[in-house]
């Protein structure tokens, strides 16, 4: 499957490959509805992620093994075809001729039993739900702490899935099925969040503030399997040394290939007993292993039964309590004054009861909470994510489509053109009324006159009113396709100063006809004063009855000739503004840019969402 645009992609996977269980979920990009997680056999949603190799039947050269099947592997040097088998089906293999557990390492290039593992389970997968596999991307989570070159590999290697891969910090993709959980839940905001995972090979932290995720550098190196190990070497102890038919016997088992990764894996269910009542299903694990390994089973759990886990290894003096202690003391340094409000517990460590206590310990000013289904915590927020980016790319086409459609541009067009008209009519209005400082010449004292006379700033105020109220119901009926409460989504129409300067610059080209013709206008309004003044003036002077009678046939000419000038000044300003429109093309560039600028503001509320899937 290949597409050219993420918004194309129809499911969304989401892959846990962790180091003691394994799980896979999907879900519909289109919709809302929860994720599903994938249920294998009895196994259930948690995978014990185990390989084994168990052989198939003689190899038939004219049948040989598909190369193309990662559950097919021909041994060097042997006719025997053998396949790959995860979880309990690599747990049970009673004819299994390799076992291995606790893969999940800083990657090397030769580091491949994890994408081995994520073959065949995809493979199994993908085979029940062929839809998914056509039309999917798979993101799988890493430990945050690792570094950029270890990520790097790891996603090289998984590129072999033969599906789009994503990698994804494993605390962040629990953050974001956290956010989810919570999205309608009242008051629930994520201002400032430390998410700590805890998993098997690491425990990864996570902090957020302002909406804004920042994986701490710590914890790559803490893991519960330390747990594991720990028991693992109390076992080992109790029969070393000892001349006895068991330990002879332990001894022979653990020798085995597979042997040590068997011990860890009893070791595993030994500590989940403890920290969460359940059966460990110990008797179908010693009844249905290899013969090889039932000694090491069966003799292990024995002893296993009389360890107090929690106490004597977990809050053991400088145990692996004492190590998570520490962390918590280096990522509280690490925040400085950033004290987050929630602290949110996720992945299968986080249920032992010592976890909550130091987190509550080392933040005494935040709430704790356990994620529901800590270890599944990861698996749904991949796939969660996958569904957030399929709908972040959708929602940028749908944007950046909005400002090519007709009405949108022609809205923008006419709010232009009625904006100019409104400078118009004040400028009209203003002239016609005898507006002071017509005399100004210097360009920058042209344009502030300008932009008074026309009340420009004003009628861009009307303008962005009038573009808010036609453009944002436009822009809201996208966010609501996707979910987006109105009160989520502000849109701030800035509108860009050249329009403002587009419309002084065609004022302005006006400007001399404009001023000539006002100009006449106030001298030609001004002459019948003039003239009743000097009349006045000329009988305070004791004229003669002749030189009156000069002065007021001179005014009879004077007063009927202003009349005619004044409409002729009054129509040309009438008619130069009448006139006046803005450049077409001018108006096109003014449109495009418009739109282009809220298309980006539209952009950035985009990237809002994308803050949580970096």
């Amino acid at each position: 499957m290949a597409h050219d645009e993420e918004h194309d992609v129809r499911y969304a996977v989401g892959l846990d490959l962790g180091d003691g269980e394994s799980s896979l979920c999907w879900l519909d990009t289109t919709g809302q509805d929860p994720a599903r997680v994938y249920v294998r056999g009895t196994e259930g949603t948690a995978v014990v992620t185990a390989l084994g190799r168990v052989p198939l039947t003689p190899a038939d050269p004219a049948d040989p093994a598909d190369p193309a099947d990662p559950a097919d592997q021909s041994d060097t040097g042997t006719d025997l075809v053998h396949r790959v088998v995860i979880g309990e089906d690599a747990v049970l293999a009673r004819n299994c001729v390799h076992f291995s557990v606790n893969f999940k390492n800083r990657h090397q290039p030769t580091d491949l039993q994890a994408v081995q593992f994520a073959q065949v389970f995809l493979a199994e997968f993908f085979a029940r739900h062929p839809e998914v596999q056509e039309d999917c991307v798979v993101h799988v989570g890493h430990p945050a702490g690792w570094d950029r070159r270890s990520v790097k590999t790891y996603l090289r290697q998984l590129r072999a899935l033969d599906v789009p891969v994503r990698l994804v910090a494993e605390s962040q993709s629990a953050l974001v099925h956290v956010r989810d959980r919570r999205a309608e839940r009242p008051g629930g905001g994520l201002d400032r969040v430390l998410v700590v995972d805890v998993g098997s090979s690491t425990t990864d932290f996570t902090a957020v503030e302002d909406l804004v995720p920042r994986n701490l550098p710590v914890g790559a190196e803490l893991g519960c399997r330390e747990i594991d190990a720990a028991l693992a070497r109390i076992v080992r102890a109790d029969f070393k040394g000892v001349d006895s038919e068991d330990a002879r016997r332990f001894a022979e088992s653990l020798a085995r290939d597979g042997g040590d990764h068997m011990l860890m894996l009893v070791c595993r269910r030994a500590k989940e007993a403890q920290f969460t009542g359940k059966d460990l299903r110990l008797q179908e694990l010693r009844s249905g292993c290899a013969p090889e390994f039932l000694p090491l089973a069966s003799l292990s759990v024995e002893r296993l039964r009389s360890v107090d886990i929690p106490e004597r290894v977990v809050r053991a003096p400088g145990g692996w309590a004492d190590r998570f202690a520490e962390m918590l003391t280096e990522v509280r340094a690490l925040l400085g004054a950033t004290v987050p409000e929630l602290v949110v517990l996720t992945g299968g460590g986080s249920r032992m009861p010592v976890v909550r206590e130091l987190c509550a310990a080392a933040f005494s000013e935040a709430t704790v909470e356990n994620a529901a289904e800590p270890s599944l915590s990861v698996t749904r927020g991949l796939a969660s994510i996958g569904r957030h980016s399929v709908n972040v790319a959708r929602f940028r086409r749908d944007i950046q489509a909005l400002k090519d459609r007709p009405e949108f541009e022609e809205t923008i067009r006419a709010g232009l053109v009625e904006a100019f008209d409104q400078a118009k009519s004040s400028l009209l209005s203003r002239l016609l009324a005898r507006a002071d400082r017509l005399n100004a010449d210097d360009e920058g004292d042209l344009d502030a006159l300008i932009r008074e006379l026309t009340g420009l700033d004003e009628v861009l105020a009307e303008l962005r009113v009038t573009l808010e109220d036609a453009l944002i119901p436009l822009v809201l009926d996208i966010c609501r396709s996707y979910g987006i409460r109105d009160d989520q989504f502000t849109l701030d129409i800035t509108l860009p100063e050249i329009i403002g300067t587009a419309i002084t610059r065609r004022i302005r080209a006006l400007w001399r006809v404009l001023r000539n013709s006002q100009g006449a206008l106030d001298v030609v309004t001004r002459v019948p004063q003039v003239g009743l003044m000097r009349l006045r003036s000329a009988l305070r002077a004791g004229a003669t009855p002749a030189q009156m009678a000069a002065l007021v046939a001179g005014m009879a000419v004077i007063v009927a000739l202003p009349k005619g000038a004044e409409l002729g000044a009054r129509q040309l300003i009438k008619t130069t503004l009448g006139n006046a429109a803005l450049d077409p093309a001018e108006v096109e560039r003014l449109v495009t840019d418009l739109a282009e600028r809220i298309s980006a503001q539209m952009d950035d509320r985009a990237r809002e969402v994308e803050r949580f899937l970096r």
